[in-house]
């Protein structure tokens, strides 16, 4: 049976008056792909810091990798935050260093045990290795950002708006990698995106953060067969403008 990765309840978080989260609760299972999805500022980039253990919240319980993160000293959050790998956008890196000797760097960051050129060999990174980071296209950058990402065997990946400004065919490249490291790793990925089609296609639930609570926490396919033609509709239906 699979076991729960990240357990919220009742999560608040303001910015002084301003009620960000008022109450969400959110479970995500080892193996899981999940998106989470709003209007801009609803809180989702807020909800994906505090599970990153990177901002404080008011109240609630969120519990990440078996640890109640409120509770822990700063020796036992790092443990935590090695064991998460984020792939925010936009993606910035150092604009003098090329893909490998970025690879190097992270390889030595965290330790890890990867094979290098195993990594470019995977993420189809041959031709680029000797660029420079910051001469690459966006959607190139996105990729290395994920290859380094999967450098520290992250047991939860979470992605901010990973697809932003990409071509179709870059996003699919992409959402390839995405679904390989779940299905290889049975690793947990949470992610934020404005594209409804990708979370038809790739998410196994997905959360509507509406007012500040999850208004829908469901699987793709309940939703689905509850009357919405497509999950585009069922966001539109669902979020006032």
């Amino acid at each position: 049976m699979a076991v729960n990765i990240v357990n919220v309840n009742n999560l608040k978080k303001s910015y002084g008056t301003n009620i960000v989260l008022q109450g969400l609760n959110f479970q995500a299972r080892e193996g899981e792909v999940i998106g989470v999805i709003g209007k801009n500022g609803a809180g989702k980039s807020t909800f994906l810091e505090i599970l990153m253990t990177i901002k404080q919240y008011d109240a609630g319980t969120v519990v990440v990798l078996d640890e109640n993160i409120k509770s822990l000293s700063t020796s036992q959050l790092e443990s935590v935050r090695k064991q998460i790998s984020v792939v925010l956008q936009p993606t910035q890196f150092y604009k003098n260093l090329k893909v490998e000797e970025l690879l190097k760097l992270f390889k030595g960051y965290y330790k890890s045990t990867i094979d290098i050129k195993q990594i470019i060999s995977d993420f189809k990174l041959e031709p680029h290795r000797k660029k420079y980071f910051d001469k690459l296209s966006g959607g190139w950058k996105q990729i290395v950002s994920l290859a380094i990402a999967f450098l520290s065997e992250p047991k939860l990946l979470i992605l901010d708006e990973p697809t932003t400004g990409l071509d179709p065919h870059m996003r699919n490249i992409l959402w390839s990698y995405i679904t390989d490291y779940n299905k290889r790793t049975g690793g947990t990925v949470i992610l934020t995106t404005h594209n409804m089609d990708e979370i038809e296609l790739y998410c196994d639930k997905v959360m509507l953060i509406n007012n500040g609570v999850n208004e829908i926490f469901d699987t793709t396919e309940n939703i689905l067969t509850s009357g919405y033609k497509s999950i585009n509709e069922f966001y539109l239906t669902k979020v006032s403008i």
